[in-house]
């Protein structure tokens, strides 16, 4: 019997260990950008090559059964070796060559106005920038670097903390002078305010921060949103409103004085921007060499925020 018959669809593999991992079909079918009805099929695909039960469904979750448990650690060693040798040799293939994943906030506001820096220092290195606020799979996905958001903690992935993240009003100067003085966070009701709009954002919106600067937010909130940080900043550098600025990221503009801060009152999570390789493989030369100037140009935006 030739391998190909003895194995079970390779897809049903890929969304088991998703599922296992998520113990979820709704969180496994997210992360394929799959729908959660294929999710199932293919489990139940891979349970009768099996001939046994992976999973118990409780109600709106599922559980491993122990065959599920152990099978659960041979799939996943597996596909992680296979992934972790793929990116190897495709590091090998393409030794000159990177693929940075990073949000759209960062790419828009830190990244892309620093590449040219990069790219006069290494000419013959072929960048390719992959934007997406949802965290990719590195290795699945072919990434090399990523710049991501968080506390640091990520499985399977090595994090060089690069900058903390403060968040403070933040409007054009155009805006403030003809709306007159803002004395303190209360005063901000009264104003049109430019919201990130979407469930990944909700932790740090508007109305996060208001209620962290302890101040009531009504329901009726005046907002105008936007789902891309992107659009939030041109609104308000167009003068529609006051918009959450995060410091790494509207600092050059607030250098500039295109924007400015109307109150000096700022919150933090906590949180950080960091730069992330994969575990298990060594970055390739050109790589090695933007983890380098990355650090760098962190260290060097670190002091300008100091300064503002």
């Amino acid at each position: 019997m030739s391998l190909a018959a003895k194995l079970p669809p390779l897809r049903s593999l890929v969304a088991f260990e998703a599922s296992a991992r998520q113990l979820s079909l709704t969180l496994a079918a997210r992360e394929l950008q799959i729908s959660r009805e294929a999710v199932s099929r293919h489990i139940r695909a891979l349970e009768e090559h099996l001939g046994v039960k992976l999973f118990y469904r409780i109600h709106r979750a599922v559980a491993l059964t122990p065959a599920g448990k152990k099978f659960q650690l041979i799939v996943q060693q597996h596909l992680e070796g296979i992934a972790a040798g793929s990116a190897s040799i495709r590091s090998r293939r393409r030794p000159t060559g990177i693929t940075v994943s990073t949000t759209i906030a960062l790419a828009s506001f830190w990244l892309t106005p620093r590449l040219a820096s990069f790219r006069e220092k290494h000419p013959n290195v072929e960048i390719h920038v992959k934007i997406s606020d949802a965290p990719m799979d590195m290795i699945a996905d072919g990434v090399d670097i990523a710049l991501r958001y968080g506390d640091g903690k990520w499985k399977g992935l090595r994090a060089i903390r690069l900058f903390g993240v403060n968040s403070f009003p933040v409007c054009s100067p155009e805006y403030l002078k003809a709306a007159g003085p803002i004395n303190k966070p209360a005063d901000l009701l009264k104003h049109n305010l430019v919201n990130l709009d979407g469930a990944a954002h909700v932790a740090e919106d508007w109305r996060w921060w208001l209620e962290g600067s302890g101040v009531h937010a009504p329901k009726s909130l005046r907002t105008l949103g936007f789902d891309s940080y992107a659009n939030v900043i041109q609104a308000a550098l167009d003068g529609q409103g006051i918009a959450l600025g995060f410091s790494g990221l509207a600092s050059d503009l607030i250098a500039s004085s295109r924007l400015v801060r109307p109150i000096n009152s700022e919150l933090t999570r906590g949180l950080a921007v960091y730069l992330v390789t994969p575990r298990g493989t060594k970055p390739a030369p050109a790589a090695r060499s933007f983890i380098k100037w990355t650090v760098a140009e962190a260290a060097r935006s670190n002091r300008a925020i100091a300064t503002l």
